[in-house]
């Protein structure tokens, strides 16, 4: 019998109207096989399903227009492509409510692949579920931060994102198994390092215990390092992503359109080595991942070398952590003046979004730690004859 077990992890799937349009006229063998001479090498392959099939009686005056969902079931691609697990954790799993959530699990399951990250209460969404390859046991827990998309629910969703969960999750779990996987969903989008807190949370959940560390949300690439044995992928993309024909995701690119499928041999002592496979997502209508070869695949591997590199400067993940949490707030603050949002909208709606919700209130305290800063720096000295000003001096 093999003694390792080559594992295999892609970043977000997503099944919504342009990526399932061309799996119905093409079939289910479409969306992957560009990639399948490398999926094939795999013993365990996972990843992040990153959208909501609804059921046939789904009534669709109620369909949410902004929502990753769609009626059309494209989740046979999955088993065409020899998945084993997908996480369901993540901001748009309740897309289609509870009713398209236990609907996706239920099809994705019925096909043989198994599901981690959702359930009815907190304690059915935070089990491990365990899956065995070569004699080898992995133990795989998934979690999404809470987020604009789900507001903090405590009914029926993902499990919740947060350092006492994640800790003693991982703890209660490490020895019950060879290998543990953490899957988790979180952070910005589109920057090229992890914010502070989830860096650092991702190294204390290493030395915790956990063997691997498999990241998403920001929908670009981000690098990988190994602490204490762990190997943390802080980002892995989008695999199967309308990168090109949604908006959100074409205005943020190129890496919206790159990422990798990483490949790592693994053994009961944990992982004894990784690659990286580059890919690009191919523009309609032949918008799937596609590997690359020669100077392409190349020029990317040259960058991940610096998403690596960039991982453990700490000047530089604080610097991108401050520019990006101080551009959104410049963001709520131009919308706030241009009138986007009325007084009544701003009290009832956004300062409990900022201030409450997990997704942002993290940035919203390292763009006050800039504020608090900057006002540091202008204070005056005591002025025998004036009292304190609070005006804004550019020097």
């Amino acid at each position: 019998m093999k003694k390792t077990v080559t594992f295999g992890a892609v970043g977000d799937v997503c099944f919504w109207n342009p990526g399932a349009d061309p799996v119905q006229r093409h079939g289910f063998d479409w969306p992957f096989a560009e990639m399948l001479p490398h999926l094939r090498r795999v013993d365990l392959l996972c990843g992040n399903m990153e959208s909501v099939t609804l059921p046939p009686d789904f009534p669709l005056e109620q369909v949410d227009p902004a929502g990753l969902v769609n009626p059309f079931n494209a989740t046979p691609a999955l088993k065409a492509a020899g998945f084993d697990l997908m996480g369901l954790a993540n901001n748009h799993v309740l897309d289609g409510g509870t009713v398209g959530m236990f609907h996706t699990r239920k099809i994705i399951e019925a096909l043989g692949i198994a599901t981690v990250g959702v359930g009815r209460t907190q304690a059915e969404a935070r089990r491990m579920r365990v899956l065995e390859r070569n004699g080898i046991r992995f133990g795989f827990l998934a979690y999404a931060e809470e987020s604009n998309y789900t507001l903090g629910t405590r009914g029926p969703g993902h499990a919740a994102y947060t350092p006492e969960n994640v800790l003693a999750d991982v703890a209660a779990n490490r020895g019950k198994v060879d290998v543990l996987v953490v899957s988790i969903h979180a952070d910005l989008e589109f920057g090229e390092t992890p914010s502070v807190p989830r860096r650092d949370l991702a190294r204390r959940i290493a030395r915790a215990g956990a063997s691997i560390i498999l990241e998403h949300h920001p929908h670009v690439p981000q690098g990988i390092e190994r602490v204490d044995g762990c190997l943390i992928a802080y980002s892995l993309g989008n695999f199967y992503f309308p990168a090109h024909s949604m908006r959100y995701m074409r205005d943020h690119g190129p890496h919206t359109g790159h990422s990798f499928l990483l490949l790592a041999e693994v053994s009961r002592r944990g992982v004894e080595s990784f690659r990286r496979v580059p890919f690009r997502i191919g523009r309609p209508p032949g918008e799937r991942p596609m590997p690359l070869r020669g100077p392409a695949a190349a020029k990317m591997r040259n960058y991940w070398k610096r998403l690596d590199t960039l991982l453990q400067d700490d000047a530089i993940v604080r610097k991108n952590w401050r520019d990006i949490s101080v551009r959104h707030l410049e963001f709520y603050l131009d919308r706030i003046l241009q009138g986007n949002y009325t007084r009544e909208r701003v009290m009832r709606e956004l300062l409990g979004r900022l201030l409450l919700v997990a997704e942002n209130r993290l940035w919203v305290e390292e763009a006050f730690r800039a504020v608090q800063e900057k006002w540091a720096r202008q204070m005056r000295p005591v002025d025998r004859f004036h009292r304190p000003s609070y005006r804004f001096r550019a020097r």
